[in-house]
């Protein structure tokens, strides 16, 4: 497998000592022996095939109840293994320099312990890739889908000519996790993994005789850090946070909680095709009032003179019937019957933050995609009506939920 986890063995070991426990709390309650069964974990496949067909890359399902590993982001601390995540790091004086003159963001004045968010553009003003930035010490760490890091390091390559400036691909030498949740610092603490400055959102921790850079990323609506670590080390922090008390949670339970967030991913639900303005995330990625980069005319004239012909948007189902990815969404026509197609369905799932309502992302077109426009959507072989909304549900949770 192309993106393979090194840390398949601890899923195993989770899953069954918590099943384990589990058993065991089940004979206490009923005063019987319970019989162990045995622990599958279910993997799904992320990323395209290989040529013959089979997964490039996997992740966890769930490990458990799905309902216990959202509870752990939300009230706790989750702890997440993500093998579709990759690194590139940058060495060398000109570094900062070099990588603001290719990407969406302006990062000149990116201090060391900050983060930014970017695209990679390519000359017709399309989406290459998604990166997140951290400049750590002497290391500018670009995070970015696995699949995504030979190309990323191609297109900088490409553009290196005289520049101090070093590239190195770390997909096969780290290993990519998350912490997510209010008591993700409290952990990091307990293993001598915090910053030892303050304000800053990314630094380096000694993790025994390597290091491991960290940096906070907020994406499933709490507070959350992403780990690189070295593979020959990820397995005894694994460990080591499980035994703290942070539980692994999977796909399920993170891809609940990043819709509920407002947090499209790339190739999910926005990709190589689309422009920066049709994505959702125009304000966190691009800059226009910075220098050039490759498709910067096209992103800017598009800015100044006109709209996208689509856009990322939410959608709020009114009904009990939760649409898939790919179902279609038309418009709404008075009387209830079916108008023009308008969009497809992204991603969507139940939202627990919001009383379990049906909720979705959407590429809907120009005609449709103005905040609180009503269509219809295809879900569980009806139509159901929805409302355009904002990506982030959560900006309409009830005040206090949330942890």
């Amino acid at each position: 497998m192309l993106f393979d986890s090194s840390l398949r063995n601890e899923h195993r070991a989770f899953a069954a000592q918590d099943a384990a426990r589990r058993a065991e709390r089940a004979r206490d309650a009923r005063g019987a022996i319970a019989t162990r069964a045995t622990v599958e974990i279910e993997y799904l496949p992320f990323g395209p095939a290989d040529e013959s067909g089979a997964p490039t890359c996997e992740i966890v399902a769930a490990y458990a109840e799905v309902e216990l590993e959202y509870a752990a982001i939300r009230g706790g601390c989750a702890l997440v293994d993500c093998p579709q995540r990759g690194t590139v790091v940058l060495r060398g004086a000109d570094r900062l320099d070099f990588v603001n003159r290719l990407v969406t963001q302006e990062l000149r004045k990116l201090a060391d312990g900050a983060v930014a968010q970017a695209f990679l553009t390519n000359r017709k003003g399309r989406i290459d890739a998604d990166l997140v930035i951290a400049a750590i010490g002497d290391l500018l760490v670009i995070d970015t889908l696995a699949h995504d890091v030979a190309a990323v390091r191609e297109a900088l390559e490409k553009m290196l000519f005289s520049e101090d400036v070093r590239i190195e691909s770390r997909v096969a030498s780290h290993a990519r996790i998350a912490l997510h949740g209010a008591g993700a610092s409290q952990a990091l603490k307990a293993l001598g993994l915090a910053s030892q400055a303050t304000g800053v959102s990314a630094w380096s921790a000694d993790l025994g005789d390597a290091r491991a850079e960290i940096w906070r990323l907020d994406e499933l609506g709490t507070e959350g850090y992403a780990l690189s670590v070295p593979v020959t080390h990820a397995s005894s922090l694994w460990r080591s946070l499980v035994t703290f008390g942070v539980r692994p949670a999977g796909w399920f339970a993170t891809n609940t909680a990043r819709i509920e967030a407002g947090t499209p991913y790339f190739r999910i639900d926005f990709g190589p095709n689309n422009l920066p303005h049709e994505s959702g995330l125009l304000d966190s990625r691009v800059s226009f009032t910075k220098g050039c980069y490759p498709g910067q005319e096209v992103v800017a004239r598009l800015q100044h003179l006109g709209k996208p012909k689509q856009k990322l948007v939410g959608l709020r189902i009114e009904s009990d019937l939760l649409p898939v990815a790919d179902a279609q969404v038309f418009a709404f026509v008075e009387g209830g019957s079916i108008g023009d197609a308008v969009g497809v369905v992204t991603s969507s799932g139940l939202a627990p933050m919001l009383g379990a309502v049906p909720v979705a992302f959407a590429m809907i077109g120009s005609s449709a995609y103005a905040e609180g426009t009503k269509v219809l959507v295809n879900a569980e072989g009806e139509q159901t009506p929805a409302i355009v909304t904002r990506l982030a549900f959560l900006d309409d949770a009830p005040t206090g939920e949330l942890a």
